[in-house]
């Protein structure tokens, strides 16, 4: 596993910093706001994307691609959450990738029983909210994020992408900037807001970027090669 390096500290405080003031300039709701963040967002990411390899800007350009999408069928087909006007803010796609190169980095740091410790504490959580009846949707995402981390060649990044995206997204929803809905409107499965269990679809999402970035078709390695030129 690579070392921490100083590069890795200047990564980790853009993106740190990028979250904890954007977020809630975001939800105080100035007309300005959005766009502000949005364009602040970006910039972050372009400028962490000038600090790495190109095999990890192929990474980031795959985890915007990806997280867009994603947003746009969890937002507006599934149906699971809103945002504060309604709308995808322009940040959220770059926030994404952002999310993913500080948690890489978060993770060479993290001791070796936090994958084992998050799934039990994670079991004990969804286990009695679904035994209550307050988050049956757990227990889908629960059998997931054992897989990932079962299955994934680095399962201290699912670890720390599900407890860095947990407080990502508590500190969101506490502000107003997003919410989620209680009851999921497909199966009506319930669930909290923000869900326990959200840093699975974080995982979800981390899967999809190395899968993309690595012996993807030819086609979408080659999209993501060229936005990762512009970035």
């Amino acid at each position: 596993m690579p070392r921490w390096t100083p590069a890795d500290t200047r990564i980790a405080t853009i993106v740190l910093a990028t979250l904890a003031l954007g977020i809630p300039l975001d939800a105080a709701g100035a007309v300005w706001a959005q766009p502000v963040v949005s364009a602040a967002s970006w910039m972050a990411l372009l400028t962490v994307a000038a600090m790495v390899d190109e095999a990890e800007r192929r990474a980031l350009a795959a985890c915007v691609v990806l997280a867009t999408l994603g947003e746009l069928f969890l937002k507006d087909v599934w149906g699971l959450y809103e945002y504060r006007l309604g709308n995808l803010p322009l940040f959220i796609p770059a926030g994404h990738a952002l999310v993913y190169a500080a948690a890489s980095r978060l993770s060479r740091v993290a001791p070796a029983w936090l994958p084992r410790g998050v799934v039990v504490a994670f079991a004990a959580i969804v286990g009695y909210g679904a035994w209550h009846g307050y988050d049956t949707f757990g227990l889908v995402w629960f059998a997931a994020f054992v897989g990932y981390v079962g299955l994934s060649a680095n399962p201290r990044l699912c670890a720390t992408l599900f407890l860095f995206a947990f407080g990502i997204e508590a500190y969101g929803t506490s502000l107003g900037g997003w919410r989620y809905f209680t009851v999921e409107p497909w199966f009506g499965l319930t669930t909290t807001n923000p869900p326990v269990w959200i840093g699975a679809i974080y995982c979800t999402l981390e899967t999809l970027v190395r899968v993309a970035a690595g012996p993807a078709p030819r086609a979408f390695r080659l999209a993501a090669h060229r936005l990762a030129a512009l970035l």
